[in-house]
């Protein structure tokens, strides 16, 4: 079972690759059959590939990312984070994750402002 260092590590790294735009580093941090809903109830993106499509679309800046909170509980975790990209407003966003045992993401959902 992956620890809570394992899987907050996967969250910082999850946070840079966003701050960096950077959808390949993003896409690595997923399993194979991961499942992403962003935003929150809108389509699933399903898989590696498509999960790297989708962040290549959405992220087109770098920003910079502030860490405000994290809560794990076994697979789960649970944080909210602040983007500031260069030229816009910041966004506040809370993300929900579930991991596998080597503390990959299996499934993501995200709630912004």
């Amino acid at each position: 079972m992956a620890g809570k260092e394992k899987i907050r590590a996967t969250i910082e790294a999850h946070l840079a690759a966003v701050g960096a735009a950077d959808a390949t580093a993003l896409a690595d941090l997923y399993t194979p059959d991961a499942r992403l809903h962003d935003p929150a109830g809108g389509s699933p993106v399903t898989g590696r590939t498509a999960i790297e499509q989708h962040f290549a679309g959405v992220l087109t800046e770098q920003r910079t990312m502030e860490l405000v909170m994290v809560a794990i509980a076994d697979h789960h975790a649970a944080f909210h984070f602040r983007a500031t990209p260069a030229d816009g407003p910041t966004r506040e966003v809370i993300d929900t994750m579930t991991f596998d045992d080597q503390a990959m993401i299996t499934s993501m959902q995200a709630y912004a402002s």
